[in-house]
């Protein structure tokens, strides 16, 4: 007699063997650690710009001849600017793509800000270090033209004396929110990063004056700024790689 198909005996359901996935906490390990480098090497490449330069650069109301004589005779240094400044952008590249999806996890939209103003620093100082090329080659062409180098100074002054410090307000203030929020970076800067973001506007307004060489004691309000922007970077920097090793 044929045997019924209830008759058989049952077939085992066929489980999917599970696919093997690499842990997410070497990802993101990875991705702390290398956030932290970033900003760390941000923070040290700008201050050995600064060291570098030193008080040999010339002054925002310089001549064309003084300027052409400047870089006439640091040529070398503006080729360690440069390389620098590649270091500097592989550094902030890092900090933002590498921390921006932790730093969203507590306040997404301030997050977003302080990104546009990261983009927006290493947009204008690339404007920045090109016009040091430009002056570099102007100052060693046989018969550079005067006005030309008076206006590449102007434009160099207009954008490092005070459109960006806009943008670094920006930056920092919208990190430094996120970072707090996210437990990523030293409450203080709750209080600090306003200070900061206030005497950066200050000397982002008064641009005019300071690129023309004047109230250049404002020049200095921006600056205090600008070192609470390096140590808001370079205390979160080592909040990441901390971070990253814990994980």
């Amino acid at each position: 007699m044929p045997t019924s198909h209830l008759d058989s005996p049952p077939v085992a359901p066929i489980t999917p063997e599970p696919i093997c996935a690499e842990p997410s906490g070497s990802t993101t390990d990875l991705r702390a650690r290398l956030a932290g480098v970033g900003a760390l090497t941000f923070a040290g490449v700008v201050v050995l710009q600064n060291v570098l330069r030193g008080s040999e650069a010339p002054a925002n109301d310089a001549s064309a001849r003084q300027v052409l004589d400047y870089y006439a005779d640091h040529r070398a240094m503006t080729f360690v600017l440069v390389a620098t400044f590649v270091l500097s952008g592989l550094g902030m590249a890092a900090f933002i793509g590498g921390s921006l999806r932790r730093l969203a996890s507590g306040r997404p939209g301030w997050a977003t800000m302080g990104a546009v103003g990261a983009i927006g620093i290493m947009a204008l100082f690339s404007v920045v270090v090109a016009v040091e090329e430009a002056l570099s080659v102007a100052a060693h062409r046989p018969h550079p033209n005067a006005s030309a180098v008076e206006a590449l100074w102007i434009l160099h002054n207009s954008v490092f004396s005070g459109v960006l410090d806009l943008f670094i307000a920006i930056a920092l203030f919208g990190l430094a929110r996120a970072g707090v929020a996210a437990g990523v970076t030293p409450r203080a800067f709750a209080w600090l990063a306003p200070i900061g973001t206030a005497l950066l506007l200050v000397a982002a307004v008064a641009g005019p004056a300071i690129a023309a060489g004047e109230m250049m004691v404002l020049f200095g309000v921006g600056g205090v700024g600008f070192v609470i922007w390096l140590a808001f970077l370079a205390a979160t920097g080592v909040r990441l790689v901390r971070i990253g090793d814990e994980e």
